[in-house]
């Protein structure tokens, strides 16, 4: 199977100059000028966000059937532009393996792609433009520059099947589980009544080979976002336009904060859609195992502590807590982390990726926990001796 291929073959067309979701604007400068000098890809302007950073388009292929793809249109939500400069690697690769699949892909298949599509919101590492503008539900009026540019692209190219690519809350889980969702899917609906016009089906097709896939590998792990239609949202408007839009949106992967599993699972997904689609295989592609996939929902904390001591003094007052990573973007360029407790009480109905027994443990320093508190350090002991150490847990992300 190609995508299987793909996974055991990944490290060989990983872009190892970007390891980090929050990477630089010069390394993306540098990869960007290495595309457009490849004969294989041509690179056009079309335009500019608010700032003036340039909105670069990058085509592959010279078949009839167009495909449209773009990422970071929310500028913190990186690992589908990550997965991007991995595809733009493979393709430009001589590997001979893969002559044949290059080569479908070249004759029957235009890929049109727009990377890091809000550049300002990247650099700054917020989900809004420079406007302060969320660019996904400004499909509609247009507000922002990099909409009004992506709604002409999408006009001007007329995609068979097009891409929206996000990350989303790493805490959501596969229905009411204690399973994260790694990946979750959406062929979205393109009017308020939810038709299955011809579109749709066809991105529920793609949407059900992707599920196939990844199935063995993540099992109870992949959802999909509820179809409600949202007339501000892009993916909604390419679903109206007849454009086959299939988002594709990366979840959590533990402590993987930085998503480099998710991101590999992006560009091998990516990639065998297009051959999938090159081949129009996936016209006999079914829509069951998407259907039936479970809907995101809000059910996990990074740490659930239950009957957690709330204060220092005797008499000591239990209920459980939840502790949340918090990420906050730093002026060096990188990622910061705390903890935050996000909700104090009976939290019975709710998951823990570590779930911590406190009933017998004390604030060691801590007078009182606080709700919406932010946490570097806490401390809980047992007969005097540490029992937990959120610093710990700290130590873990990305280890």
């Amino acid at each position: 199977m190609i995508f299987n291929s793909l996974i055991e073959q990944y490290e060989s067309f990983q872009e190892k100059r970007i390891s980090n979701r929050r990477f630089s604007e010069k390394i993306w400068n540098v990869l960007l000028q290495e595309w457009s000098e490849n004969s294989l890809f041509s690179t056009r302007k079309l335009g500019e966000t608010f700032e003036g950073k340039a909105i670069q388009e990058i085509r592959f292929g010279q078949g009839p059937i167009h495909i449209a793809a773009w990422s970071q249109m929310h500028g913190d939500e990186a690992t589908a532009t990550m997965a991007l400069a991995d595809i733009f690697l493979f393709l430009s690769q001589n590997e001979t393996s893969w002559i044949s699949f290059k080569e479908e892909l070249h004759q029957k298949v235009s890929i049109f792609f727009i990377p890091r599509l809000n550049a300002d919101g990247a650099n700054r590492w917020t989900r809004e433009t420079a406007l302060g503008i969320d660019m996904n539900r400004d499909a509609r009026t247009q507000n922002s520059p990099e909409a009004t540019i992506l709604a002409q692209w999408l006009d001007e190219i007329k995609p068979h099947f097009s891409f929206n690519l996000h990350d989303q809350n790493r805490l959501y889980s596969a229905g009411k589980t204690p399973h994260q969702t790694h990946i979750a899917l959406l062929a979205t609906a393109g009017d308020e009544h939810g038709t299955w016009t011809a579109s749709r089906l066809r991105a529920a097709k793609i949407a059900n080979q992707m599920v196939r896939h990844l199935q063995p590998l993540l099992q109870e792990k992949i959802a999909k976002w509820t179809d409600e239609f949202e007339a501000r949202a892009f993916g909604d408007y390419a679903q109206g336009k007849g454009y086959g839009l299939v988002l594709l949106e990366s979840g959590g992967a533990g402590w993987d904060l930085e998503k480099q599993t998710l991101r590999k699972y992006n560009a091998c997904l990516l990639l065998a859609a297009f051959y999938s689609i090159s081949t129009e295989s996936w016209r006999t592609e079914e829509t069951q195992l998407y259907q039936h996939l479970p809907t995101n929902e809000r059910q996990i904390f990074d740490i659930l502590i239950k009957n957690a001591p709330l204060n220092q003094e005797e008499p000591i007052y239990r209920a459980d807590i939840g502790l949340n990573i918090q990420e906050t973007a730093q002026e060096d360029g990188s990622i910061g982390y705390a903890w935050i407790i996000e909700d104090i009480g009976d939290l019975s109905p709710w998951y823990g990726l570590t779930e911590i027994d406190g009933e017998a443990l004390h604030l060691h320093s801590e007078k009182m926990l606080k709700k919406e508190g932010v946490y570097h350090q806490l401390v809980l002991t047992k007969n005097n001796q540490v029992a937990f150490d959120l610093h710990s847990y700290t130590l873990k992300i990305n280890s």
